[in-house]
């Protein structure tokens, strides 16, 4: 629920991070050495358009009053992960990107999302299959953009 950014202390913060940067850091270093075995790994982390700094940032967006201070600075951080994943292995059969799997509802918004976790799978799936003339270093959310997914970081 959202947070505001003067009165969410630190313990909330450190709760939050050590999911959505620090989970994904040790997944991440966990299995990379298993994942440089294949011949096309993808490193697909989950993220949210509504954690974008620039739509965050631009008052005509629809969502542009919900703030909350915790939960999308801890998938910013992750976003900004995975464009340094993305530059490090930028020589190698890797694919890294960052996708918004959509408003789904689940038990962490108390089901008022309005796609279905079926819906969400898919667009991450898609990521996790792509060829190796596919995207890497980018952002998707075919919930914000579904022309290309190509969303803003």
């Amino acid at each position: 629920m959202p947070q505001s950014a003067l009165e969410a202390n630190i313990d909330q913060y450190k709760k939050v991070f050590d999911t959505n940067l620090y989970g994904v850091v040790r997944v991440t270093q966990a299995f990379i050495d298993l994942l440089c075995k294949s011949p096309e790994p993808r490193i697909v982390n989950v993220s949210s358009s509504g954690c974008s700094l620039t739509l965050h940032s631009d008052p005509t967006w629809k969502y542009y009053g919900h703030k909350a201070a915790v939960y999308p600075s801890s998938k910013a951080a992750m976003n900004m992960y995975t464009i340094d994943l993305a530059y490090e292995l930028r020589e190698t059969p890797f694919k890294v990107n960052a996708v918004c799997p959509g408003f789904v509802a689940t038990d962490f918004n108390g089901h008022r999302g309005t796609g279905t976790v079926q819906e969400g799978g898919s667009r991450i799936a898609k990521y996790a299959m792509i060829g190796s003339d596919g995207p890497t270093g980018q952002f998707f959310s075919e919930e914000y953009n579904p022309q290309t997914g190509v969303t803003p970081w």
